[in-house]
């Protein structure tokens, strides 16, 4: 007698980044006892999904989970899938990298429970059609999508009670389609309802499919999940409800679905991921109309028959909507291609170099997790913490690069010195500092990185001439690691938000605040965040109205391009910028020169303004910096402005000082002092950089940076100049 054939498949995860009390917080609250259930009903069989992350979790804090998974996937109950280790989106990583990170987890499950997976989690269920010739490289065999893609590819709810075949280039993968109903109802609504939907499904000619896949957090640590699915036994009574009609319905997975039944034809699924990520990938304005129509489609009575019609965007969208996603991953990019030309140069000095690689490797892979990249209900690109972790392993990874790079000119040089041909090196012990140029962020236009043994910096004369990223490599961090302030489509619905509740709801039901007054911090840039910022102001504007952006900008600078010129001599990269612009109506000459040396932690920026008319140039000029060290309110990150005692010195504090020759920014947590010192003193600003997003739990209010500017009065007569210099000091 046939019977619905059903797969119950749970996607564990946490970020890179992540904070180990949010784990530990994930494995009490949702980890442990979805297992501990699951070992009280043995009929039940499952698929499960960690990511590499999870596992370094248990194996360091909790061995006896890996025991437990261990025993269940042995019993024959539990199907391990594999996928991106560090859970990237496939999509977007160069085809080694898609094709390494799946083989890494793959191995890991292989060594870890003398299992071989043949199916893999997809990371947000991110596809496109390019995707199966890599996966199938992987040696995956099949995946699980949204039943959304099949269904925006023509397909109706009666043809999704199997899976399709698929490929690209002989890369043959079978797909499967997961169910979007049942991904809402499960674990929100009573588990009976669940059965109902399934009983549907019967037919007396053949086993027809449905599949559940989705996050294993939103079983406990979802707000409410946890009393509703645990303290009052919903996932209970689902098991049990599966055990009491097994005569007509079956747990079964994606593995021993594909070993007995024969795929529903044919598919070639459009670029798509789950429903709420195209909303969520649209620019603001597009996402609220977005919004606004799917609401008046809801309406109409046809909306089933014209649902898979309305979509948004898709996710690479992410990248044109935030400049910083679109950094990180170019920068991403640039360090995979290093790493790959390094791991090249380890292959050919032979199998005991090749070691040098995997941690060069790891730290890449570990760059890619895709959660600092996106933002919606989900995803940490607002998080400062998760795009912290992505730069440190991005600089990690490129200085290792770099570093097998120029150990071979180190070796070349000695190499010449037997030959009698150059002076002896003092160490073998590589040292450098180069100017790079390109289009990295892929923009259209040139950018230029200083790159030396201890920082980074990366210049923009296009946007600006701004300083887009500083890295400083002994603690690998990006100092500049900032977010604009931008509007966002659900901003509207701050200010009639409710206080937050304990109902189990699913997260994109959800509508909360986590903190009284949020409306009031909705601020938003007009230009993108960075450093060495040019900013010519009129009198009478106070430090309240430039952080609100309401005032005049009576330059041209901050957005405008600039003339680049590069140098290298002596040990000694300089990098010159400079552009011809008005400052309220009269023409004006910008000249700003960085310039770095091998071996020191810092740079130094001169300046000089110069009033190219006939007429006197009287105006307030400052040059803004933005630095991110994580905390605005810890106790150990902190303002020091010798000389002058502030009544709050914290990072989040706001403040005007007048005489500023020198400002240090301190973080003993990461043991580093980053000091600012002006050949002329300054009117120094300084003020947090704070966003309002949404999360699971609901609105907040999240610190990004700190901004300091020092600025000058200038009366610049006809013809007349004016000179400057910053020395930023590292150490």
């Amino acid at each position: 007698m046939p019977k619905v054939q059903f797969i119950f498949a749970i996607h564990n995860h946490q970020p890179v980044g992540n904070f180990d009390f949010v784990a530990e917080e994930a494995y009490q609250k949702a980890y442990l006892p979805f297992l501990n259930v699951l070992q009280r009903h043995p009929k039940i069989r499952i698929t499960l999904h960690y990511t590499g992350i999870l596992y370094r979790f248990f194996e360091q804090r909790h061995p006896e989970f890996i025991d437990m998974l261990k025993a269940l996937v042995a019993e024959g109950r539990v199907e391990i899938l594999s996928g991106g280790f560090y859970e990237p989106i496939l999509a977007v990583l160069p085809d080694d990298d898609k094709i390494g990170q799946v083989r890494t987890l793959t191995d890991y499950i292989h060594r870890t429970f003398e299992y071989d997976p043949k199916g893999m989690w997809l990371a947000e269920r991110v596809w496109e059609p390019h995707l199966p010739k890599c996966i199938a490289a992987a040696g995956i065999s099949h995946v699980v999508v949204d039943d959304f893609h099949f269904k925006m590819a023509g397909l109706r709810d009666d043809e999704l009670d199997g899976y399709y075949l698929t490929e690209e280039q002989e890369g043959l993968v079978r797909i499967f389609p997961g169910s979007e109903k049942l991904r809402y109802l499960i674990p929100f609504h009573r588990p009976e309802e669940t059965i109902e939907l399934l009983s549907g499904l019967r037919s007396p000619s053949r086993n027809r499919l449905a599949a559940m896949a989705d996050d294993g957090e939103k079983f406990g640590v979802w707000p409410g999940t946890y009393h509703s699915v645990y303290e009052e036994g919903w996932l209970e009574r689902f098991f049990t409800l599966l055990e009491q009609n097994a005569g007509w319905l079956e747990t079964t997975t994606f593995s021993e679905y594909v070993g007995k039944e024969q795929p529903r034809g044919r598919i070639y699924l459009p670029t798509a991921s789950y429903m709420e990520m195209g909303e969520w990938s649209l620019p603001a304005r597009a996402m609220k109309e977005y919004d606004e129509a799917l609401d008046k489609a809801k309406n109409s009575p046809d909306f089933a028959s014209v649902r898979p019609f309305i979509k948004g965007g898709f996710w690479r969208n992410f990248l044109a909507k935030y400049p910083e996603s679109n950094q990180m991953h170019k920068r991403m990019m640039m360090v995979s291609g290093k790493v790959r030309d390094a791991r090249a140069l380890l292959d050919e000095r032979g199998t005991k170099k090749k070691a040098a690689a995997s941690p060069m490797t790891d730290h890449l892979y570990q760059s890619q997790c895709n959660d600092s990249y996106w933002h919606g209900v989900f995803g940490g690109l607002y998080l400062p913490h998760l795009r912290s972790a992505i730069y440190e392993h991005l600089i990690r990874a490129e200085h290792i690069a770099d570093t097998v790079r120029y150990q071979r000119e180190v070796r070349s040089q000695k190499s010449e010195v037997r030959k009698g041909k150059t002076k002896n090196k003092k160490s073998d012990q590589p040292s450098w500092l180069e100017i790079e140029t390109g289009d990295f962020d892929m923009d259209g236009n040139e950018e230029v990185v200083v790159n030396s043994e201890l920082l980074n910096l990366f210049i923009d004369p296009a946007d600006g001439g701004r300083l887009s990223e500083l890295d400083w490599k002994p603690r690998s961090f990006n100092l500049m690691n900032t977010l604009t302030r931008r509007r966002e489509g659900y901003h509207d619905k701050v200010v009639s938000a409710g206080t937050d509740t304990d109902a189990a709801k699913t997260i994109h039901e959800r509508v909360a605040v986590k903190e009284e007054g949020l409306q009031y911090h909705l601020q938003y840039d007009w230009y993108t965040r960075g450093s060495l910022l040019d900013h010519f102001i009129g009198s009478g504007v106070d430090l309240s109205s430039f952080m609100k952006s309401e005032y005049l900008e009576t330059g041209d600078f901050v957005l405008g391009p600039y003339r680049m010129k590069t140098k290298k001599q002596g040990g000694v990269a300089t990098v010159s910028l400079e552009r011809a612009g008005t400052v309220e109506g009269l023409a004006v000459r910008l000249r700003k020169e960085l310039s770095a040396r091998s071996g020191e932690g810092g740079f130094a920026a001169r300046y000089q303004i110069a009033n190219i008319n006939n007429e006197e140039l009287n105006v307030v000029y400052g040059t803004e910096f933005n630095f991110s060290l994580l905390a605005g309110n810890a106790p150990d990150r902190y303002y020091d402005i010798p000389g002058h005692t502030l009544d709050k010195r914290h990072l989040a504090s706001t403040g005007e000082t007048n005489n500023v020759s020198l400002v240090s920014i301190v973080d003993e947590w990461l043991k580093l002092r980053l000091t600012l010192s002006f050949s002329q003193p300054a009117m120094l600003w300084r003020a947090p950089v704070e966003t309002v997003s949404q999360s699971e739990a609901g609105f907040e209010r999240v610190y990004q940076s700190s901004m300091v500017m020092p600025l000058w009065r200038l009366s610049l007569g006809a013809g007349k100049s004016w000179d400057m210099e910053i020395q930023v000091k590292i150490e």
